[in-house]
């Protein structure tokens, strides 16, 4: 019973890291609006966050290894919490850039303890586990429109950040109290990377930023497309409500088809991300949700498997970290391409993206068979 508690509220935990982080993208034609940017300085605020959310994957992984992973974790929660709260404060482009940058540092505490804690605990059944925890992307994309929408269309967009604040640090704050201890204690800790993991990190490089252009610039460009800002915020939230369905059959499918769900998934990305971009209509996208954030659990449990229990933090910690140094620079880039090729031949370069990661974990499994 302790096990499932804590699973569901690192889950929650997770749901929040992504709330705050995917309510830019929700609420970027007001913001762009309000300060008067364009799309390349839109990206740049996710560049913001993701990049020191990068750089602290592979400490948050050993420190967690170290001082206890529940213990990070609760630090991460509250800490990302009251530096999004700060929004509130924030008078121009650069302040909002300045606060990003803080919650993405205590958000970038979470994934490595998290994933590692879950693995250890689910050992048998880690896919399934981590397929639910890896819910938290499609939660947490999903109902962030319908939480700061409203309040940005009745108050201001700054207060929508507010909300989230709040409902994020009573999770910090459960966690706190009602996980008495370390679930977990590790035993001679190693800061060690194996060489097997570097073509699986490429792979994640290349999906993460594919997954975060296409999340940060879909509601703008349904909206280029004629469609009004409620209904495309709708949409968006459709495509992130299904992904819970797909995080969680990911889970059960690696479970039982191992490795190859990973190839598997990345070549169905880069196949209905193209249909979504050449034809924008909600029948592609129940699909393309359940398969967009399928990457997630799978990689995770794979990349678990490469490492041992005394790395198994800075293992997490590594992949994640090349991972989100892709997703820092895709939608910077992929704006900056939007700006000037137009939405809909910019937005090609997230298929092409996935397609490479597709061969990319083909070669990696081969590589792996080879040497078994």
């Amino acid at each position: 019973m302790e096990k499932l508690i804590i699973l569901i509220l690192i889950s929650l935990g997770w749901i929040f890291n992504y709330s705050h982080r995917m309510a830019v993208p929700s609420l970027a034609p007001i913001i762009m609006k309000d300060l008067g940017i364009n799309n390349a300085e839109i990206g740049l605020l996710m560049t913001s966050l993701l990049l020191p959310y990068s750089l602290i994957q592979v400490p948050a992984g050993y420190i967690g290894d170290k001082i206890g992973r529940k213990k990070l974790l609760t630090i991460s929660i509250l800490g990302y919490s009251l530096s999004s709260a700060l929004i509130v404060l924030t008078r121009d482009y650069w302040d909002l850039v300045t606060v990003r940058a803080l919650y993405g540092f205590f958000a970038g505490l979470y994934y490595a303890p998290a994933t590692a804690l879950i693995s250890e605990l689910f050992r048998e059944r880690k896919g399934s586990a981590l397929g639910f925890f890896m819910v938290g992307p499609a939660i947490g994309s999903g109902i962030t429109p319908l939480i700061v929408v409203p309040v940005a269309l009745t108050l201001s967009w700054r207060y929508a950040f507010l909300v989230l604040s709040i409902m994020s640090s009573i999770v910090g704050i459960l966690l706190m109290v009602a996980i008495k201890g370390e679930p977990i204690k590790v035993e001679g800790v190693k800061f060690k990377i194996p060489r097997g993991v570097f073509l699986l990190s490429l792979a994640n490089f290349l999906g993460l930023g594919a997954f975060f252009a296409m999340l940060t610039f879909l509601v703008s460009y349904l909206v280029s497309r004629g469609v009004g800002m409620e209904k495309a915020s709708l949409m968006f939230s459709m495509l992130s409500l299904v992904g819970i369905l797909g995080s969680i059959i990911a889970g059960f499918l690696y479970d039982h088809l191992g490795k190859v769900s990973v190839l598997l998934a990345y070549a169905l990305n880069s196949l209905l991300t193209f249909l979504v971009i050449v034809i924008p209509s909600p029948l592609f996208l129940i699909p393309l949700g359940l398969v967009l954030y399928s990457v997630g659990g799978i990689m995770t449990a794979y990349t678990s498997e490469k490492a041992s229990r005394e790395n198994l933090g800075v293992v997490m910690g590594f992949v994640n970290m090349v991972g989100f140094f892709g997703a820092t620079i895709g939608p910077y880039i992929v704006g900056f391409l939007i700006d000037r090729l137009g939405y809909s031949l910019a937005l090609l370069s997230v298929p092409l993206a996935y397609l490479v990661s597709a061969v990319i974990i083909g070669l990696d499994l081969r590589k792996t068979s080879y040497k078994g």
